[in-house]
């Protein structure tokens, strides 16, 4: 066959390859739906959306009254007593959370309803959506008038390294705004760098449209567009002015929601206070890598099976080589504008957050979802050298190329039945408590008001006739437990802080056993734990609540 002729062959084959990768990507994302843990973060979305904040659900289930798992899960219900005009005031309690996101699950959840399924099916329609988008940023970026790689091929290796990536498979199926995020990240860009080379009017509408609906997003945007405009500022004199009117205009659309911020600051600081959570630098950094390894490669740590951790850690190292290689090879063969673009995509964020950590001992860099931006910069530096290397064919690189493909769907076939480390994190415990109450058959199960959400997130997965008891605020530890043990339910204590823990030690309700404990990667990392009471039947199982708390209160 002619060389050309064969070449011809070959492509048209790397395409059909590429279509049955997105097909895989689309059923990797509907599989098994609603089967992983709705988390606290999911649990917030289904509050926020039915127009509850925290102190709603506080007053409405702290109560001290034994409540079904189902009347738990009211408060993730849309009811009528809660209209849309009501939500700001719900929005404004979330002020890290941009309210884009949460008024359009409003809108879905009203017409789809408010089961896990429906609550994630929007992201997932979103994650497609975000496929063809990536096609065309990748077309415009590399494209080139004479020469160099075929643009058509890099936008469709790109939009397959997409549809296959576990990470983004995984928050597809997340009831959260980084599919969104995701989806206007790549129209941010594609407009952004659209305007830049064209130079129209129209261009820059457009861009400023999209850029409004990603600032009101995700707030993260913000330093994005800084390490934007210094790229536009240094490599584009003619088009400075365009780009300051059309971001100055996006930022005064978005002031309202930075005026929320600022009134709301201290709320913003104690909601993600868990980022100031000390982390050894060199910790931080690992997770930073760990979140561009999982792209291509997420898979179970096997800790107790030295030979298969090894093949593991092999398998990250060799891929995080990989994506370096990439990117040294896309800068050394695009055009300027190009690489500068990249670089920006791929630089922003990480320098920003690491920044941060470094000024406050904290650890945002290792949050794999804020760095989503890098994240896709780095799958079109590996479409680019994936589509650059493998015509004309080399057999070393067809093996690369086969291996990256092959762990990426690996890694999806798993991630069916397994949810990653890195998305879920506090809520990854809940199968094993929940069995752990369920076995018990009609569990009484005691949890203290700061423990809510966690304690919704349990109820998707509790027995109807589990009993579920949550501590008034308002009321003491040694005045309130006594009154809810009694009969022959079996108790379980849920995550009880240290007050909890002496004062039902120190008194005579009975002995607490520690029953689960989840592993943990560094000491102050947050893990749920699950205690079970072994009660002094003679004194308490025939006792009236009046009668158990005048005996505590003569201790």
């Amino acid at each position: 066959m002619h060389p050309a002729a064969e070449k011809t062959v070959q492509i048209r084959l790397w395409y059909a390859l590429i279509v049955i990768l997105i097909g895989l990507g689309v059923v990797f994302r509907v599989a098994n739906l609603d089967a992983s843990v709705y988390w606290v973060d999911e649990v917030a979305t289904s509050m926020r959306v039915s127009g509850y904040t925290q102190a709603d659900v506080e007053r409405q289930l702290a109560i001290g009254q034994p409540l079904t798992p189902d009347e738990v899960l009211d408060v993730q219900t849309i009811r009528g007593d809660r209209p849309r005009s009501d939500l700001m005031r719900v929005f404004t309690q979330s002020p890290e959370h941009a309210p884009l996101y949460f008024v359009l699950m409003r809108f879905w959840a009203e017409q789809f309803g408010t089961s896990v399924t429906a609550m994630r099916s929007l992201s997932i329609i979103l994650s497609l959506l975000a496929l063809p988008v990536m096609y065309s940023l990748a077309g415009r970026l590399f494209q080139r008038p004479t020469g160099g790689v075929d643009a058509s091929l890099v936008s469709w290796t790109a939009m397959g390294l997409l549809a296959i990536s576990p990470f983004f498979v995984a928050y597809a199926q997340e009831a959260r705004p980084y599919s969104l995020w995701t989806l206007l990240l790549l129209l941010e860009s594609q407009t952004l760098w659209r305007s830049l080379q064209i130079h129209r009017f129209q261009t820059w509408v457009t861009y400023t449209l999209v850029l409004i609906l990603t600032l009101y997003t995700s707030l993260l945007t913000v330093p994005l567009i800084l390490g934007q405009g210094i790229l536009v500022m240094m490599g584009y004199p003619r088009q400075r002015r365009a780009y300051l009117l059309a971001t100055g205009v996006a930022g005064l659309m978005f002031l309202p929601w930075c005026w929320t911020v600022l009134v709301q600051w201290q709320t913003l600081h104690d909601n993600t206070a868990w980022t100031q959570v000390p982390m050894p630098f060199w910790a931080v950094i690992g997770v930073m890598l760990y979140g561009l390894a999982v792209l291509f490669f997420d898979v179970p740590v096997a800790a107790g099976k030295p030979i298969i951790l090894g093949l593991e850690i092999v398998t990250a190292i060799a891929t995080l080589g990989l994506i370096g290689y990439g990117v040294v090879y896309v800068l050394r063969r695009t055009s300027k504008p190009a690489r500068q673009f990249i670089l920006t995509a791929l630089l922003t964020i990480p320098l920003v957050l690491i920044t941060l950590d470094l000024v406050r001992n904290g650890q945002s860099a290792a949050t794999p979802r804020y760095l989503i931006p890098t994240q896709l910069g780095v799958l079109l530096v590996m479409a680019y050298m994936i589509s650059d290397r493998l015509f004309p064919p080399s057999r070393r690189w067809r093996i690369i190329i086969a291996a990256v493909l092959s762990v990426s769907v690996l890694s999806c076939l798993i991630g069916i039945n397994h949810t990653s480390t890195y998305q879920k994190s506090r809520n990854l415990s809940n199968p094993a408590i929940a069995a752990l109450v369920n076995e018990g058959r009609s569990s009484q199960l005691i949890a203290e008001a700061d423990q809510l959400q966690d304690i919704i997130s349990l109820s998707y997965q509790f027995d109807s006739d589990t009993r579920i008891y949550v501590m008034p605020p308002h009321r003491s530890a040694e005045e309130w437990v006594p009154t809810v043990i009694g009969g022959d339910r079996p108790v379980f204590f849920f995550n009880p802080s240290e007050s909890m823990l002496k004062m039902v030690q120190s008194s005579d309700i009975g002995t607490l056993d520690l029953v689960f404990e989840p592993s943990k990667l560094i000491q102050d990392e947050i893990g749920l734990t699950l205690w079970t009471l072994d009660t002094n039947q003679a004194k308490f199982q025939s006792l009236t609540n009046d009668e158990s708390s005048a005996i505590l209160a003569s201790l």
